[in-house]
């Protein structure tokens, strides 16, 4: 299932895959919902999506997803699925990054951020 982008904002249905990793999204959550989405990547480079900053009115877990590839095979693109849950109300931001855990002081290669509005 595609996202579908308005201006630099990506609508949400969950799970929703987002084609642009490096844009801005709007989420609109009740206290205990969850919504998910996915970022493409690839692990097997060393890059995956990592949790930069996230407003305390949420709380937010990353999963790569498996795929069907022999194991052990490199340089097969996978998935990493992000599920934002509402804490309480309010507003917020989550700030998502995919780099290399281990490459201090490089800038990432992309940059999702997702704006949060728990009712």
């Amino acid at each position: 299932m595609l996202a579908m982008l308005i201006g630099s904002s990506v609508v949400m249905a969950s799970p929703v895959e987002v084609t642009e990793p490096s844009c801005e999204q709007k989420m609109e959550l009740t206290v205990t919902e969850t919504k998910s989405f996915l970022l493409p990547g690839n692990p097997t480079t060393g890059f995956i999506w990592q949790v930069a900053e996230c407003s305390p009115v949420v709380e937010v877990e990353v999963a790569i997803q498996p795929n069907n590839s022999p194991r052990g095979m490199v340089g097969c693109p996978r998935n990493t699925e992000v599920s934002v849950t509402g804490k309480q109300a309010g507003q917020g931001t989550v700030k998502l990054i995919y780099a290399r855990p281990w490459e201090k002081g490089k800038a990432p290669l992309h940059t999702h951020t997702v704006k949060v509005n728990v009712k």
